[in-house]
């Protein structure tokens, strides 16, 4: 009996903006809104979540969004972000992540107060009570103190911290040189410490997207307990793409509206599943 020839073709590279064209994930670079951005001002941002399974074909899909809004404080020493997640499970399950934090106005972001509530909505679209957690965290002389459920942990980090939200705000804030950036501790979704983290500006890439060149700006993250970063930006400092192994964070207005017709067609195929098995 002859193999069935396999049609799949493993990708192979590194995820690149002109990749993701190949792959689909967007039909022409990400175009932001605001056309006089400023990444010292006020403003709000929303990534569309892609993910690749490894192969050109097949497996490769959205499956949340990343919005991250920047307001200045009264304080020049000071802004504040709010950053809501949503990630599409199974069946179309949401976990939904919502964070409202206090940032230094230096080269990281570094957060230094903040309130986080994580959870899951069913496909009923309610809230699942049992696995909402709320916390909040403070960082001063170099000690965290975050308190979650009635519990206080304390834990000492870096002089120089930042959060993988707030690095979407710093980097585009960094100059497009080669000077050595401190090394920092990194928290993961403000809970997960990541040590030793190295941020550096690389150079400018032509990235090809169909009929069009652009000449992107790219810095590039590493780290313990991460893998790596790369930050895809254009010449006027405005974040477009990010990536990291199998996945891509790509600025997108329309992606809350995109991952709100997948959440509703997963719930619908749930529900005939279910329907299915009744009969």
């Amino acid at each position: 009996m002859a193999k069935k020839k396999n049609t799949r073709t493993v990708i192979g590279t590194p995820l690149t903006p002109a990749l993701l064209k190949k792959l689909h994930a967007f039909d022409e670079l990400p175009r932001f809104k605001q056309s006089d951005f400023d990444p010292q001002g006020n403003w709000g941002i929303t990534y569309r979540i892609w993910t690749c399974h490894g192969y050109r074909e097949t497996g490769n899909q959205n499956v949340g969004f990343l919005r991250i809004e920047r307001s200045s404080d009264s304080s020049n020493e000071t802004f504040t972000l709010d950053v809501e997640q949503q990630v599409v499970e199974a069946d179309g399950i949401l976990n939904i992540v919502e964070a409202h934090i206090k940032c230094l106005n230096n080269q990281l972001a570094s957060p230094v107060q903040w309130e986080l509530t994580s959870g899951f909505i069913n496909t009923n679209n309610n809230t699942a009570a049992s696995l909402l957690t709320r916390e909040k965290g403070v960082i001063e002389e170099n000690v965290m103190r975050v308190e979650r459920d009635g519990r206080i942990v304390k834990r000492k980090v870096a002089e120089h911290l930042s959060c993988d939200w707030c690095l979407f705000e710093a980097v585009p804030r960094l100059e497009f040189d080669k000077k050595d950036l401190p090394t920092f501790d990194m928290l993961e979704g403000l809970s997960l410490l990541r040590q030793d983290q190295h941020l550096s500006y690389r150079d400018v890439y032509a990235q090809k997207v169909g009929a069009k060149t652009a000449n992107l700006c790219k810095f590039d993250q590493l780290g313990r307990g991460i893998l790596p970063y790369e930050y895809w930006l254009d010449t006027k400092h405005r974040l477009l793409v990010v990536t990291s192994m199998n996945k891509a964070y790509i600025s997108d207005v329309y992606a809350r509206q995109t991952i709100k017709q997948k959440t509703e067609q997963l719930r619908k195929s749930y529900e005939r599943m279910k329907d299915a098995r009744r009969k």
